[in-house]
């Protein structure tokens, strides 16, 4: 399980990585002077990488969600998902510490049972048997760990999305209008 967290703290960091040099190529106004490259771009400083998606509204909402579950959703004054959020991050929690510590027991007496240090644990003469369900549990406890990830970048991405429909403009005249070209016959579409 360790190695999947890593795996995945490696692949967000290569993500961020790579959209920084994919996007950092030269735009037309750029110059070279005596080999160092200078950007003369009018434009917004354009940002790229991981902390680029928290920026605005939206962004801010995400990361709100992304440090204290539910906090986006209070931001975007969606009270009753706060506490449906800290339920399913809650339970995984708990889930995790009670399949946890179960495994725990569960592994010293297959340990004891393996040393022949007892005869008898939890019920189980058979070490073997006892081994079954000590990785039953674990497999209970890992599950649990990845439904607390879930949960966790659910609540993150419906502060986010949900902070985007807030601020959609949504105009009341939506008709649709044709007409000819400019540079022959046909029609154009326009949204008023």
């Amino acid at each position: 399980m360790k190695y999947l967290v890593f795996s995945i703290i490696i692949l967000f960091f290569t993500c961020s990585l790579h959209a920084q040099v994919v996007g950092g190529g030269l735009t037309q106004d750029s110059t070279l002077l005596e080999e160092d490259i200078y950007f003369a771009d009018s434009t917004k400083k354009n940002e790229e990488g991981f902390f680029a998606m928290f920026e605005g509204k939206p962004g801010r909402a995400a990361l709100y969600s992304a440090i204290l579950p539910g906090a986006g959703q209070i931001y975007n004054k969606k009270w009753i998902k706060a506490p449906i959020v800290w339920g399913l991050e809650g339970t995984a929690i708990v889930l995790i510490g009670y399949y946890g510590n179960l495994h725990k027991t569960f592994d010293l007496a297959y340990k004891g049972l393996k040393r022949g240090e007892i005869t008898e644990a939890l019920g189980y003469t058979d070490a073997d048997a006892l081994g079954e369900v000590r990785d039953e549990l674990k497999q209970y406890r890992d599950y649990s760990i990845i439904g607390l990830a879930a949960a966790h970048v659910l609540n993150i991405a419906d502060a986010f999305v949900d902070r985007h429909l807030l601020e959609f403009d949504v105009d009341e005249d939506i008709s649709l209008k044709f007409g000819p070209t400019e540079h022959g016959v046909g029609l154009t579409m326009a949204f008023d």
